[in-house]
């Protein structure tokens, strides 16, 4: 294995890592303020769009060469504001989930691109459909038990399901409007800024909140730079070393790290069932990373979080 490679494993390691911790941080930050899911939404992409751009004029400018950015802006930027939706419904979906039930939910939406894909005219084989089932009794078994959760658990569960399928148009959008774009770290930096458009137009209607304490900024800066700056770079450099399905294969450690990191550090209890739902889920991606044509690559879908 070249350097180059090891570098790629790392990077892509880093920001599975990174998005894994964001269910704990917001739970932290529900408990330690009076923040609805648009607040934290909005200061996410407050903080993290200028580190986003920084980050992209600081690696332009140190380039060998002077690049020119062949990024389109007005796509990016309509997908950037359906983003903010995948946004509210995430923390919306954590406000009423334990963070490591949300987010084994979430990875379902790599079975609904290949259905979408289906529903759009592209050819699905076996495999996908063999992923999707894989997926779908991962989350009959990952769910928590609606006669105990009551009304609460079913909306959390309909919350995370609909960030999935969000996610999973994005994903198809993305797909189309960045085909043959070299400069994706440019048009992702467009994405952010139409998110927060969106969460900024919102704000008039249902006001927002200044962090009350020095735990809930430093929560905030953790989602901006951690949860969501991190991932789209790391994901972005890691392609660059060993392509888009090596990367998004090894990225399905996300789940179960995302898991460890509730129950160590929020005490969420983990059930028996739900590891073994967990690993159908993941296996349902690893499947549609094996497939032999036309594989469908996961790795933008980093940007909703």
């Amino acid at each position: 294995m070249s350097s180059r490679e090891r570098a790629g494993i790392v990077w892509v390691l880093l920001a599975a890592g990174g998005f894994s911790v964001m269910p704990s941080m917001v739970k932290i930050t529900f408990a330690h303020s009076t923040f609805t899911p648009m607040d934290i939404a909005f200061w996410r992409f407050l903080l993290a769009a200028p580190l986003m751009w920084t980050l992209v004029l600081v690696s332009r400018r140190s380039a060998p060469r002077k690049p020119t950015s062949d990024a389109p802006i007005r796509q990016p930027l309509l997908i950037g504001m359906l983003l903010s939706a995948a946004a509210l419904l995430a923390f919306f979906g954590l406000e009423r989930l334990p963070g490591s039930t949300y987010i084994v939910l979430f990875y379902s939406y790599p079975a609904m691109v290949a259905l979408l894909s289906r529903l759009l005219g592209e050819a699905i084989g076996a495999r996908a459909w063999l992923a999707l089932g894989l997926a779908l009794i991962g989350l009959a078994l990952t769910v928590p038990d609606f006669q105990a959760a009551g009304g609460v658990g079913r909306l959390g569960v309909a919350l995370a399901l609909a960030n999935a399928a969000v996610v999973a148009v994005y994903y198809l959008l993305s797909r189309r409007a960045l085909a043959g774009v070299v400069d994706i770290s440019g048009a992702s930096a467009w994405m952010m800024l139409g998110t927060l458009f969106v969460l900024a137009l919102l704000i008039p209607l249902r006001g927002l909140q200044m962090p009350p304490n020095a735990l809930t900024g430093l929560m905030l800066l953790g989602i901006a730079t951690l949860c969501t700056v991190l991932p789209v770079f790391g994901i972005n450099l890691a392609i660059q070393r060993i392509g888009a399905a090596q990367a998004s294969l090894i990225s399905t450690v996300e789940p179960p790290l995302s898991m460890l990191v509730s129950m160590f550090v929020l005490g969420e209890l983990i059930l028996a069932l739900q590891w073994v739902g967990a690993a159908l889920i993941i296996g349902s991606v690893v499947v549609l990373q094996l497939r032999p044509r036309n594989r469908l690559d996961i790795s933008i879908a980093y940007e909703a979080g």
